[in-house]
């Protein structure tokens, strides 16, 4: 393979990364919605199975996005080992797979916490 192809699989792997965030959105948004809308009046039972759904979901696509941010930037370090330079990335590839994880897991622990609000409401 050229050091362009290598380079293309590269980008296309960075590609991936962004929708697999997109995808994280999404989840953490359309779980929201579902507390927000009917949260209150879910059985503990659908409590459970919502969550567990929500919990497994976006663990994977969270893993699967990591992964993809250290796949990505190997591809990227073969590409510049090929072309006979040394690759000296902008940011260091767990500088971003770590930031990804940490505000992705932020978000997925808050919105469990909105469910729980949403289901036992304090009152003043």
């Amino acid at each position: 393979m050229s050091v362009e192809g290598m380079l293309g699989v590269s980008f296309e792997t960075w590609a991936n990364v962004l929708t697999c965030i997109t995808l994280l959105i999404t989840l953490v948004s359309g779980y929201l919605v579902v507390a927000f809308m009917v949260g209150n009046r879910l059985t503990r039972q659908q409590v459970i199975i919502v969550n567990s759904i929500y919990l497994l979901m976006t663990i994977f696509v969270l893993w699967g996005t990591i992964a993809m941010v250290g796949k990505a930037h190997g591809f990227e370090v073969i590409a510049y080992s090929m072309a006979g330079k040394e690759f000296d990335g902008f940011v260091p590839r767990g500088d971003i797979a770590n930031s990804i994880a940490i505000i992705f897991g932020i978000a997925i622990v808050a919105s469990l916490k909105f469910m729980w609000d949403v289901r036992h409401p304090k009152t003043e």
